[in-house]
């Protein structure tokens, strides 16, 4: 029923999964025959840690020059084509005008995104009545996480969770903002790395989630590695590295999750335009 645009990817809700433990009794038997039996010899092996099989986020926290607040809306739509909708985004607690622009720049694009979905929902309520088949009720929830702020940038990541007709489960999309207080815009990928830097982030990608997962697919994860734009749209200025987020589905199924990693910055000084500007070289602020 719903059709996003690419402006307004889908997103997935939380799937609880619930683990019971089994116990069981050991009883041990005796006999009264006798017999020398022959020892058996115990075979020592080194195995190496099992690496995990499924994603895990970055666990780091960064310093940031702002504090923030959290705005959040909520609708409910009942119909032939339901739908619940909520949305977060954040506000710079500042008298700056740079950061003044920033609050009502990241306000406008969040209720853009809420009343596409709206739209899109609404429009295909008279069809469905006319059919007289009830949707599925579809969902969008819109998310924020701050990573890092100084007195020039804003390093957060939007997270677009859709639930619509035809998914067999939700869906988490990225979308990553890099946003210059200076220009009073978000950076591009051509304002912070030179030619060849989707090689970097290719190559620094493959060998870290080699070293660390359990990769189930090959030809998947180096066709969702390889160095192209749209394997690499979503990345966030850090202290200490650039930041990569990949989508869902894009280098294992779903059950492997969305992988993160941190490419560091010496690993990138030949595809930045200004590193003293872009790597503040400080390191992670905090643990």
């Amino acid at each position: 029923m719903l059709s996003m645009p690419l402006a307004c990817r889908p997103y997935f809700l939380l799937i609880l999964v619930s683990i019971s433990a089994c116990g069981f009794r050991h009883t041990q038997i005796t006999s009264n025959i006798s017999s020398k039996a022959t020892p058996t010899p115990q075979v020592l092996t080194d195995t190496a840690p099992q690496k995990p099989v499924q994603s895990r986020p970055i666990e780091m926290e960064w310093k940031n020059s702002f504090k923030f607040k959290s705005h959040s809306i909520s609708e409910k739509h009942d119909g032939y084509c339901p739908y619940e909708m909520s949305a977060e985004y954040p506000e710079a607690i500042s008298k700056n005008i740079a950061v003044k622009r920033f609050n009502g720049w990241i306000k406008r694009r969040v209720l853009a995104d809420v009343a596409r979905f709206r739209n899109l929902e609404l429009r295909a309520e008279p069809r469905a009545r006319r059919s007289g088949k009830r949707s599925i009720t579809e969902g969008l929830e819109i998310n924020f996480v701050m990573y890092y702020s100084d007195d020039w940038l804003l390093s957060f990541r939007l997270t677009h969770r859709v639930m619509a007709a035809g998914q067999m489960h939700p869906i988490n999309y990225y979308e990553t903002i890099n946003y210059d207080l200076r220009k009073s815009r978000p950076l591009r990928a051509l304002d912070v790395f030179k030619r060849g830097y989707l090689v970097v982030f290719s190559r620094y990608s493959r060998n870290w989630l080699s070293e660390n997962y359990e990769i189930p697919s090959q030809n998947w994860f180096m066709e969702g590695t390889a160095p192209r734009v749209k394997n690499f749209p979503d990345w966030n200025i850090l202290p200490d590295g650039i930041l990569i987020s990949f989508e869902d589905y894009q280098v294992s199924s779903h059950n492997f999750g969305q992988p993160e990693l941190i490419v560091p910055y010496h690993e990138l000084k030949k595809v930045l335009r200004n590193p003293r500007r872009i790597s503040p070289g400080r390191g992670p602020l905090t643990n």
